[in-house]
């Protein structure tokens, strides 16, 4: 049965993998690749949890995890085959919960019409599914996040949903901050925000959210990512309290944003941010990757055998770079922000490792069955564990040993400059851009 306005693909979810089924009797990963997207369809296991829509259809999500560089997914189904009629997409990730939005109704009616949920892996009673209120504006994956926090009086685990927006009519520098508390359920929060007069801004100051996630400590710290230009950072947790005390009329805007610029890059800047670079919390160090094509310029059009194409130009290979910093300095000024390795100073960017196509000493191993890189790689995504140094996953075009090429996602270890592992990526055709997230709500479920 097709579904109007569903991908084919969406409505058959990939299996498991033998060795993904066995891992998953012994340990579960500690984290995992996410596709965006959800697969509609009927898939039940310790991981299930149910709710009701807001139209009080019922609701169920369920996780089949598999260890990177396979890609795990989520499968949502509603016994109403009308209820669901576009993918649902994963938004968020933080610890054991995730942020998810379906879109629900009739065909047709999925312009406003999400719902907003917050599955739960690790509760008192096992996995469950929260329907949030509907929030004052509809957001998407790049523009909300959740941060994790201790409940004083009870000791519980409470998530805040916190989503950052800008109406283009407003002066530079200003957003809407829109929280949901679960400790305080039942309405979102809304508060005018800015710049602080630290990091205060020009008319030309721009920022397009393409990441949000936790940093956390005391004040609740939340990053909203602009990959290509740099990142904003709130105190969320006391953001309660400074509304109380500075009580701004309406429309005022509190200055409780801080800013740091990202390593500048090496190209114009265009497409989708995702596509080329990646920010993580990892190890107590904020990390970044960036990919960056090299170009030659080209009369005409292009078109490669992924189904791509590139106008004016002809990508002839690729260098990655990966940087770090302290996760806690989060208010180091615009103008000391960047500095090379060797400055000495621990809360600017560090440059750690990078790598190339033509690196000849690349080490990968022979039972990989892959003999390169990925030709025209996309996509660079951090790996999560504490103790991977430099682990960047690729998606792109690999040749087989057999001269075939294939999709793949491809673990490469910058640092000792090793291939680690490589598999075939089997939801490739239900993406043309940004397939995927990293998150740790793996190590969450039982």
């Amino acid at each position: 049965m097709r579904i109007p306005g569903l991908f084919q693909y969406s409505l058959n979810p990939p299996a498991l993998s033998g060795d993904d089924a066995a891992a998953a009797e012994e340990k579960l990963p500690w984290w995992v690749l996410l596709e965006r997207d959800a697969y509609v369809a009927k898939r039940d296991n310790a991981t299930t949890a149910f709710a009701l829509t807001c139209n009080g259809k019922p609701i169920q999500v369920t996780f089949c995890v598999s260890r990177p560089p396979r890609v795990s997914y989520v499968c949502v189904h509603c016994p109403d085959p009308d209820e669901i009629n576009t993918e649902p997409t994963v938004l968020a990730t933080e610890q054991g919960f995730v942020l998810l939005s379906v879109t629900v109704g009739r065909e047709g009616d999925y312009t406003d019409n999400f719902d907003y949920y917050v599955y739960h892996a690790d509760g008192a009673e096992g996995p469950s599914l929260v329907l949030l209120p509907r929030p004052p504006y509809p957001f998407r994956g790049n523009d909300a996040g959740v941060l994790c926090y201790r409940n004083d009086h009870t000791g519980g685990k409470e998530y805040i949903v916190a989503a950052l927006r800008r109406d283009w009519s407003w002066p530079s520098g200003q957003f809407d901050l829109c929280l949901y508390d679960s400790n305080k359920p039942g309405h979102w929060n809304v508060h005018r925000v800015s710049l602080s007069k630290r990091h205060g801004c020009t008319k030309r100051f721009y920022h397009k959210n393409c990441k949000v996630m936790a940093v956390g400590g005391d004040a609740g710290t939340m990053a909203f990512a602009d990959l290509w230009r740099g990142i904003l950072f709130c105190d969320v947790l006391r953001v309660g309290d400074e509304a109380a005390r500075r009580r701004p009329k309406e429309g005022e805007p509190m200055p409780l944003l801080r800013y740091v610029p990202v390593p500048k890059p090496n190209d114009s800047i265009q497409r989708d941010a995702r596509l080329y670079r990646n920010v993580a919390v990892v190890g107590g160090r904020l990390k970044y990757v960036q990919l960056h094509p090299r170009k030659k310029p080209l009369d005409g059009l292009c078109l490669y055998n992924d189904g791509s194409s590139t106008d004016g130009y002809i990508i002839e290979g690729w260098m990655a770079t990966t940087w770090s910093r302290p996760a806690a300095a989060t208010s180091t000024s615009s103008s000391s922000s960047l500095s090379p390795s060797s400055s000495g100073q621990d809360d600017r960017w560090r440059q750690d490792n990078n790598i190339r196509d033509l690196d000849t000493g690349l080490k990968v191993p022979n039972n990989l069955g892959f003999e390169l890189l990925p030709r025209r790689p996309w996509q660079p995504v951090l790996g999560l564990q504490d103790d991977a140094d430099d682990i960047v996953y690729f998606t792109g075009l690999v040749r087989c040993m057999d001269n075939k090429s294939l999709v793949a996602v491809a673990a490469v270890d910058m640092g000792k400059k090793e291939m680690l592992g490589a598999t075939a990526f089997s939801a490739a055709p239900r993406y043309i851009d940004f397939a995927y997230v990293h998150g740790t709500v793996s190590k969450y479920l039982r």
